[in-house]
């Protein structure tokens, strides 16, 4: 039998590196905003490096955006994709898109951890990836 104190040493290295793995998954550009950064801030970084034909797009990068009002503020779900890919004239699952989650036009964080648990604490269905 081991030690409470074995399985945490082990638990703790576990942790970081499946945290580092999650990370490298995320696009550079995802990683590059910052919670607080403003909408159109946001916006801005993720669409850095795109050709000159995909400049005119207002949301670019973007396949989706939802849109909610829960408790009197209003939610906004940005779901990046890397090569913007747009809906309805091209299929991404779900899954490899990164949302990307504002209050009132201001980032409050990003992926799915952080989006299924506004989902779930505002009772809005999560959806199967």
């Amino acid at each position: 039998m081991t030690h409470v104190s074995v399985s945490r040493r082990i638990l703790v290295p576990c942790a970081l590196v499946g945290a580092a793995v999650l990370g490298a998954c995320e696009d550079k550009r995802v990683q590059a905003i910052d919670t607080g950064i403003s909408r159109d801030s946001a916006i801005s970084v993720i669409s850095h490096d795109l050709p000159v034909n995909a400049k005119s797009d207002s949301l670019p990068n973007v396949y989706i955006r939802e849109r909610y009002l829960m408790a009197g503020k209003n939610y906004e779900v940005l779901y990046f994709t890397p090569n913007n890919e747009k809906f309805g004239k091209d299929t991404v699952p779900l899954k490899k898109l990164t949302p990307i989650v504002f209050a009132d036009y201001k980032l409050i964080g990003r992926g799915w951890p952080f989006w299924d648990s506004v989902r779930t604490a505002n009772k809005i269905p999560i959806e199967k990836r």
